[in-house]
């Protein structure tokens, strides 16, 4: 990862300090309440959020300033035999800007999760999503001043369906597990551009740990990815962006304590293009989390990767490297503070182009009742990049609630 400059590596250093100077308590979060149909539980939640930023579309000149408002409701039905879960969810989320109503947007979220152990040892767990989403103008596809000449933000469905199985538990000497899952982006406006940006996603691993220690595993994995694009532009120098990636990992789990637990992996990614115009790529790949909790009202996490992603109009693809961290500290019987900071760097491959992001933001938390919970915060934002007109900071402070049952 590349130094980050002095501003971002003091501001980060600032946000951590002000979560480990935060007092001693209890505290406690929304615990939300369900309503029993028959076999079915139905957990309704909501989410609510005002404020005031001041780069709308995170531009490096004409900033615009203006309020804003979410609301999130979301209903989650599930039922439970034994260990056996089985869980559908509905979200939407609705934001309204003051000051820039083609911006306004409706988002839709379906979630299913099936939790199936067949015994102690024999586990199936099946995932789905689905997303009727946006991309504000100003990140993504409309980075730059590509945000400024669209009339609105991109609109996109994404879905992702796939499994995992698992043979063994946490008390076997060796365990495996085995997925697969297909990811599909479909872009729905602006086809002019966004035509060339569908595409399919088709990701297998296998992973295989093996107990040394009562609390300490060692593993290895291995992951495929194919990534597959509906169209090219004939535009674009290198040609087609479909490619197959490979990972090859080894690492290290552990639970030292009730306090501390964590995890690294190391090792390999080979990256091909099927455009001989496209620059192949491999190197080193990583990935380290680390959970601490020295009292039961305070935890830290710690986490870095690296990882490559789809690039958004330059280059190959992105490769990526972050280093991210979170305190939740409960402070008193009903307060609570979440800081998190996060330090990027992102190498577009086969591109003169780095970036460097931060992003930090701190919410106080006030435990009103059982079923309510209020929040204030602020949210600071910034990209320092190669390319000309991507550069941008952005501040935003805000109020949150976040209610149930």
């Amino acid at each position: 990862m590349r130094a980050a400059t002095p501003h971002n590596r003091a501001l980060f250093a600032l946000v951590l300090l002000l979560a480990c100077l935060l007092s001693t308590g209890r505290a406690f979060a929304v615990d939300p309440a369900s309503l029993e149909v028959g076999p079915v539980y139905l957990t309704p939640t909501a989410e609510a959020r005002a404020g005031y930023l001041d780069n709308l579309l995170r531009s490096d000149g004409d900033e615009q300033s203006t309020a804003f408002t979410i609301i999130s409701p979301k209903i989650r039905a599930w039922a439970q035999k034994n260990n056996n879960v089985y869980a559908l969810s509905y979200e939407i989320r609705d934001l309204r800007y003051a000051d820039s109503k083609q911006d306004n947007y409706t988002d839709h979220f379906v979630d299913l999760e099936i939790h199936h152990e067949f015994n102690a040892k024999n586990v199936l767990d099946v995932f789905g999503e689905y997303d009727d989403g946006h991309e504000e103008r100003g990140i993504g596809l409309s980075e730059g001043e590509i945000g400024d000449l669209l009339p609105a933000p991109i609109e996109y469905e994404r879905s992702r369906f796939g499994g995992f199985y698992s043979y063994g538990n946490a008390n076997s000497r060796a365990r495996v597990v085995l997925g697969a899952d297909i990811l599909n982006y479909d872009y729905q406006n602006f086809e002019e551009f966004t035509q060339y940006r569908n595409r399919d996603h088709v990701s297998y691993f296998g992973e295989v740990f093996f107990k040394v220690a009562p609390r300490t595993e060692i593993l290895a994995q291995v992951r495929a990815i194919e990534t597959e694009y509906e169209d090219f532009n004939p535009l674009w120098e290198g040609g087609s962006l479909d490619s197959e990636e490979l990972n090859y990992m080894v690492g290290i789990n552990w639970d030292a304590s009730g306090k501390t637990r964590g995890s690294v992996r190391l090792g390999q990614f080979e990256r091909e293009f099927d455009s001989a115009g496209r620059q192949d790529d491999e190197g080193f790949h990583w990935e380290a989390a680390l959970d601490w909790r020295p009292r039961s009202y305070s935890h830290l996490n710690v986490e870095t990767r690296r990882f490559s992603q789809e690039n958004n109009g330059l280059g190959d693809y992105i490769n990526t490297e972050e280093l991210s961290a979170q305190w939740v500290h409960n402070w008193s019987g009903r307060t609570r503070t979440t800081v998190r900071g996060l330090l990027a760097d992102d190498d577009y491959s086969g591109s003169f182009r780095k970036d460097e992001r931060i992003d930090a933001e701190a919410i106080f938390t006030y435990a009103f009742r059982r079923w309510l919970d209020l929040g204030l915060g602020y949210r600071y934002e910034a990209r320092e990049s190669d390319e000309d007109n991507r550069d941008y900071q952005r501040n935003m402070v805000f109020f949150e609630a976040e209610l149930s049952l």
